[in-house]
């Protein structure tokens, strides 16, 4: 199977071909002979990479019909939407090498893809901003990197994320920056100011749990080096049990330090769990949060 390029213009003429196969029964011959170009790409390209996403096939009569993957293409009514299952499609029959990068953040991926892939990313949208429908798509493609369908972790500590960014904005009155989407070996997920009158970064790991005080948090010596190396640092701890209000404990790094290991010898932690019956008494309800 020849090594599938997509740009924009390839993912618009695929596009195209669906809407024709779906109005009109025509066979590969008759396409070409009939239609100069396809997205302003050349026809027989353009029917190439719409067989290799697997968005059509011939039917008995040698007719171009769409697929079921071609048929999910069509169901989506805006040109965002169908550029973002494009690329779902694409890796899923390449499995591109920058896939792997997709678990270090966006801006790692939008390094490797190519100039003219990252301008598919762009098209789609989904190269900034922090929309629930762009997060949603990022961790879809880094589930896929990891070799699963879904990925029940990522979307619960995504959720602690978006109520720590909103929480923030709240607090502050400004915008914060959610910095791992963008890049998650930072040692912090979110960036934002001491207060309304101190514009100082305040940086912030989030860590999230939906089983109340049952529940347990992981921290990484990266994270941990980080809290120490930052003027203000904050871990917010969400507690999202079902049929409960969202609680938070935001803590500086002191009130965790008597729960960290130490290294000695030789030896050298790497990673810590610590419950978040810990901090009961620091869990605070907190209202108007968007789950």
């Amino acid at each position: 199977m020849p090594e599938l390029k997509l740009s924009p213009g390839l993912v618009q003429g695929a596009i195209e071909l669906l809407e024709i196969s779906a109005r009109h029964k025509l066979t590969f011959v008759q396409v070409a002979s009939s239609i100069r170009s396809l997205g302003n790409m050349p026809v027989p390209l353009v029917c190439e990479v719409s067989q290799l996403l697997n968005w059509i096939s011939v039917d008995q009569a040698g007719c171009i019909q769409s697929t079921e993957a071609g048929q999910r293409v069509l169901a989506n009514s805006s040109y965002q939407h169908r550029l973002r299952q494009a690329i779902l499609d694409y890796i899923e029959v390449e499995r591109p090498p920058w896939l792997q990068s997709v678990t270090y953040g966006r801006k790692r991926v939008l390094t490797f893809v190519g100039l003219q892939l990252e301008q598919v990313f762009s098209e789609a949208g989904l190269v900034d901003g922090v929309d629930a429908d762009v997060i949603s798509f990022w961790d879809v493609l880094a589930a896929a990197a990891r070799g699963r369908k879904n990925d029940q972790a990522t979307a619960i500590g995504r959720r602690g994320e978006r109520l720590s960014f909103e929480f923030e904005a709240r607090r502050t009155g400004l915008r914060p920056t959610w910095i791992s989407i963008d890049n998650n070996s930072d040692g912090y997920d979110v960036l934002s100011v001491v207060d309304r009158e101190n514009p100082r970064k305040l940086s912030i790991e989030v860590k999230t749990s939906t089983m109340g005080l049952s529940g347990s948090m992981h921290i990484t010596r990266n994270e941990w080096d980080r809290a120490m190396e930052m003027e203000n640092h904050r871990f917010h701890l969400w507690s999202l049990k079902d049929g409960e209000a969202p609680k938070l404990a935001s803590l500086v790094p002191e009130q965790l330090a008597v729960h960290v290991p130490a290294d000695a010898g030789s030896g050298k932690w790497e990673t810590v769990e610590i419950p978040f019956k810990a901090f009961a008494s620091e869990l605070m309800p907190i209202a108007c949060c968007h789950l």
